[in-house]
């Protein structure tokens, strides 16, 4: 080469060679591919072309994924440019433009027998825009002309070693699948490549054959180090040494089913139904362990609906995971508040703590810190958010794709999304299918109607990838399906299998057509140190129920507990403890009795919950199911007069000529949480008509009844609001539709949405932010939540209540403390730049106050104490 060029500077003074930058990164790459056979299968069978040819283009174009760096102007960013001979230049573009342009300025088609650049592209965009989005070319500019031939040499030089001798011509079209997976390929090997503690500075460029060996040793030592290798699962498929947690107890039938399935040869999508409490966790842990055992997964990702659902997820997994692979893996925790766990944290510590795991520790460290890793975990539980970024145009969505190809993904609680969420899921499945990946569905209370959208959307996947998926065959009348239900699709056959179950739910169902009857119902529960449950449509009908329980009926404060979504992460956190360990499995008797919690929707769900009589608001039929399941769950002896299950639902008489307005008039709020008003009248006429939740016997009934053809006629009267609903669950759709990215145009700025994962939104809700709470005191300002450490980032997130903005969009600082705040949020790593930092004063004990303007610019105040949470007047 006529210059020596730096691809990478370190705080010392000293510098990388580009050259040798780019080829730790296809080592990288190249050791990536040979430690995980599942991912080189992936790639192969996305491309069309033989395996050997593929691998040779991939590795070739992640050696030149930095070509743009060879333009004067980047190499002009530092002053060690102009030491190497660099004196023209400005940097107008990004290196990653540079590199597009680069390529097109010297394109070598004369030398390499390679697919004409127009069908390269999606490769070349996948391998260049390796920084979490697709560009686009650039102007190069004169000052470029002084390195071209030192570019055209370095490629020639590496295509040398890396391509074949041949290529076969193909249309864009067909390398646009493998896009998708080379760039999440590329950029994992850039962030493992461009890591100093295995790739030290050698500045001097020799040639490829002296360092492709030095290279190919770091590769290996850094991959395995982070734990990025291939996991195997375990050989046994005895019930007993799977999950261990279940010792003495026989596989349910759901369990055996999956048992006693033949060998997988390809994908398979199953979809799972089956009661509460029934074991499909475990049975789609069965599963995904059968695709790992036949080398078709080396993974698996269980994505849930909520934060808290995901935690519980995590200490259930926690207790047997390992017993599914071979060698200890790491179970990752991927949410926007892991930290906040503390069973993950502590096994991380006691990781970094293992003097005899020290390459364990340095991988669950590398995979913990940043939620976009999370996904290449072996194994990982999280929000089902974190995976459906991979289908948005959110940075770096093409490296969680990469995680979850090569895992089983396993959805819970599949029905409780609405159409926004649900579209997107619908899009990860075709984009998870197309890349050869498998799933496992999860659900207690499905419709037929989603039943048929998700199984389409896996079939449309796998027709990307050249495969004609039978429909699976079922009963033409939904109300005849049965139940449970195991849904089955491969790429050679789509089977519906019917499943006995040992257990039952039978939960008697009582109207309450006014809010006196629940109190009352409270009462009795208390005075007989029974412990009950109200689960409320709406935190401001939470936090009033809660009010009215000690105010106005004399129950006493500490018997009363609030769970809803308005604490700050470090408190929900505490409550969520809390709440399990009174009403959880394992719970005794000494802590249930006389113990009342007023909880919002966050304990409907995944939560392992127990109470000796429910109650509950009138919601749709398949969230009453789901509520019916936390009314004696468990087996132990109940208080006299609650030997028997119940669940009293508050609801307004669904007379036949109820007024439009029907479900508004008793839940003024909740009419907007759950705005179609004869689904909720159907809901309700169903469940006085039956007087009992009975499952699995009347399972298909109470769900289609309200969803399904030939339903029960609602008054005619809701009929517009019905439509007002229906016309915005289109628009959703169609947003969603519209914002999420086609995999049938591969890795591309052309027709596609791209922004941040702020910018691609995984919930279509109300615009709501970050309330971070400080604490004004007497010696100054600081977090609500401050463990010793000051304005950490854990800290910050820890202090943060998420609210509406149209409750409160600004936050009013005393003239007292201003100074204090400012100085606080300086001292914030994000300065406080993407939340609202709000000042509380205390103004009786445990009562801290502040105000701000809501959206419409009003002054409110607002209250905030750990028992309640957070309430704006």
């Amino acid at each position: 080469m006529r210059y020596d060029y730096w691809g990478k500077t370190f705080l010392d003074g000293d510098w990388h060679h580009l050259g040798h930058h780019c080829l730790d990164v296809a080592a990288v790459a190249e050791r990536l591919l040979d430690a995980n056979p599942v991912w080189a299968a992936r790639m192969a069978d996305l491309a069309p072309m033989p395996t050997g040819h593929v691998r040779s283009l991939v590795l070739f174009l992640a050696a030149c994924h930095d070509l743009g760096k060879f333009h004067p102007g980047f190499q002009r960013l530092t002053s060690l440019g102009e030491k190497l001979g660099h004196r023209r230049g400005g940097y107008a573009h990004h290196h990653t433009e540079y590199g597009l342009a680069l390529w097109e300025k010297i394109w070598p088609w004369d030398y390499l027998d390679l697919p004409d650049e127009y069908s390269l592209k999606p490769l070349l965009t996948a391998a260049f825009c390796h920084h979490g989005s697709p560009c686009d070319t650039c102007d190069l500019g004169h000052s470029a002309f002084s390195v071209e031939a030192d570019a055209e040499a370095f490629v020639r030089e590496v295509a040398a070693r890396f391509l074949c001798e041949s290529y076969e011509q193909f249309r864009e079209v067909e390398l646009e699948p493998l896009s998708w997976f080379t760039a999440g390929l590329i950029i994992l090997a850039d962030w493992i490549g461009s890591n100093e503690h295995w790739f030290k500075p050698v500045s001097k460029w020799d040639c490829f054959e002296a360092y492709w060996p030095v290279a190919q040793g770091r590769a290996a030592d850094a991959v395995d180090a982070l734990g990025l290798v291939g996991a195997h699962a375990t050989d046994s498929c005895e019930f007993a040494d799977l999950l261990p947690h279940l010792k003495g107890c026989a596989p349910s039938h759901m369990q055996q089913a999956v048992l006693d399935l033949p060998e997988p040869i390809g994908p398979e999508m199953f979809i799972i139904e089956d009661l509460t409490g029934g074991g499909k966790t475990e049975a789609a842990l069965l599963a995904a362990h059968r695709s790992m055992r036949f080398g078709l997964a080396s993974g698996l990702y269980v994505g849930l609906p909520t934060m808290a659902t995901a935690n519980a997820m995590y200490e259930r997994l926690a207790q047997g995971y390992r017993a599914l692979f071979d060698q200890d893996i790491f179970l990752a925790l991927a949410h926007g508040g892991t930290f906040l766990n503390e069973t993950y944290m502590s096994g991380l510590c006691a990781r970094q703590g293992a003097d005899n795991d020290e390459g364990g520790a340095v991988s669950a460290h590398w995979l913990a810190d940043s939620r976009k890793k999370a996904l290449l975990a072996a194994c990982g539980v999280g929000t089902i958010d974190q995976a459906l970024l991979g289908v948005l145009g959110a940075k770096h969505q093409s490296l969680r794709l990469l995680g979850l190809c090569r895992s089983v993904l396993v959805v819970d609680e599949v029905h409780s999304y609405d159409v926004y969420t649900g579209e997107l899921l619908a899009n990860l499945l075709r984009f998870h299918a197309a890349m050869g990946g498998s799933a496992v569905l999860l659900s207690a209370t499905m419709t037929s109607e989603l039943r048929r959208t998700l199984a389409e959307a896996w079939r449309n996947g796998r027709a990307l990838a050249g495969k004609n998926v039978p429909e699976p065959e079922q009963d033409a009348d939904p109300f005849s399906v049965s139940f449970p239900l195991m849904t089955r699709l491969t790429d050679e056959k789509g089977e519906s299998i019917p499943v006995a179950t040992r257990r039952t739910l039978n939960v008697a169902v009582e109207s309450v057509y006014d809010e006196s009857g629940m109190f009352d119902a409270l009462r009795r529960a208390f005075k007989a140190g029974a412990c009950a449950c109200w689960i409320r449509n709406t935190v401001v009908d939470v936090l009033e129920a809660a009010r009215l329980l000690v105010e106005e009926h004399g129950l006493p404060a500490d018997r009363v507990l609030v769970f809803h979504s308005r604490f700050t992460g470090a408190d929900r956190a505490d409550i969520e403890r809390e709440v399990l360990r009174v009403f959880g499995k394992e719970s005794v008797a000494s802590d249930r009795a006389e113990k009342i919690l007023i909880a919002s929707q966050v304990v409907e769900q995944s939560l392992d919950l127990d109470f000796d009589v429910l109650l509950s608001d009138l919601a749709p039929m398949e969230l009453m199911i789901q509520r019916a399941g936390r009314c004696h769950r468990h087996e132990r002896s109940r208080p006299v007069g609650y030997e028997t299950a119940v669940m009293r639902v508050l609801m307004p008489e669904p007379a036949d000529d109820a007024p439009g307005d029907w479900y508004g008039t008793m839940f003024e709020k909740g009419q907007y949480v759950y705005p179609r008003p004869a689904v909720l009248w159907r809901t309700a006429r169903i469940l006085c008509s039956k007087g009992a939740v009975v499952l699995p016997r009347d399972a298909r009934e109470l769900v289609e009844g309200c969803y399904g053809d030939g339903v029960l006629c609602a008054p005619h009267s809701m009929d517009g609001r019905e439509m007002d609903a229906f016309g915005k669950q289109c628009a959703d759709k169609a947003v969603a539709c519209f914002g999420s990215l086609d995999f049938s145009g591969g890795y591309s700025l052309e027709d596609s949405p791209w922004g941040d994962d702020v910018a691609a939104p995984t919930r279509l809700g109300e615009p709501s932010h970050g309330l971070r709470l400080l604490r004004v005191e007497d010696d100054g300002v600081r977090l609500w939540s401050d463990d010793g450490r000051g304005a950490s980032m854990d800290n910050c997130v820890r202090s943060e209540v998420r609210v509406p903005v149209r409750l409160l969009s600004s936050a009013h600082a005393p003239q007292s403390c201003a100074s204090d705040v400012s100085s606080l949020m300086e001292s914030m790593p994000d300065k406080g730049e993407w939340c609202v930092c709000l000042p509380l004063c205390e103004i009786s004990p445990g009562v801290w106050s502040g105000s701000g303007k809501d959206a419409r610019g009003v002054t409110r105040t607002v209250r905030y104490d750990q028992r309640c949470g957070l309430v704006v007047d």
